[in-house]
């Protein structure tokens, strides 16, 4: 597990996965390129300005696994959705995508507000992290909205898009699973410390 952890500490590791991804995402469709090029990019902005490295050695595992695993998953999500593999799943494999995305901004966030994630108590992190998702959320829903809008294919239909209530609900699932996953983990480094 150490060896892995290693091959993940490094930035040519990082910079060959995230071209593949960028280039893969191509085929999926070009919004979701740029989806795969922020991800990335706050990833590449947190190691570089050394937020990241304030992370404790359990907390930079659970979160080099988030950024290595969600682009992953959501790529072939996203793939599924396009390609239409599993006829007439769309609405689930929407949902699943919103809910991945949710618990991973929640730990791909973790080096900017780890400090404020120390002094809360339990139930204010609750509450940051949930309205930290959710407003990313409808950040996202305004910004699918919009591509949606300007795009000759959908500009009809961009006003009865359904889904966007359901999304928003997902995020504060998704949310709320974040916020566990970092409350364990966090919590049992706190007791490995005592």
């Amino acid at each position: 597990m150490t060896k892995i952890f290693n091959i993940l500490q490094s930035i040519w590791f990082w910079l060959f996965l995230s071209t593949c991804l960028i280039l893969f995402s191509f085929t999926v469709f070009s919004t979701w390129v740029l989806m795969v090029g922020i991800w990335f990019g706050l990833f590449f902005i947190f190691r570089f300005t050394q937020l990241e490295a304030k992370l404790s050695e359990q907390e930079q595992r659970i979160y080099l696994t988030t950024v290595l695993l969600y682009p992953l998953i959501e790529s072939w999500i996203k793939w599924m959705i396009v390609k239409n593999i599993i006829p007439y799943s769309w609405f689930w494999l929407n949902r699943l995508e919103h809910f991945s995305w949710a618990l991973a901004v929640v730990i791909l966030f973790l080096p900017l507000y780890r400090d404020v994630w120390n002094i809360l108590n339990w139930w204010q992190n609750l509450i940051f992290v949930i309205g930290l998702i959710c407003t990313l959320g409808n950040l996202n829903e305004f910004l699918e909205y919009f591509l949606r809008s300007h795009s000759q294919n959908y500009r009809a239909l961009a006003a009865y898009y359904w889904d966007t209530i359901y999304d928003m609900m997902i995020n504060i699932v998704g949310g709320f699973v974040g916020f566990v996953v970092l409350r364990w983990q966090t919590r049992s480094q706190i007791r490995s410390a005592q």
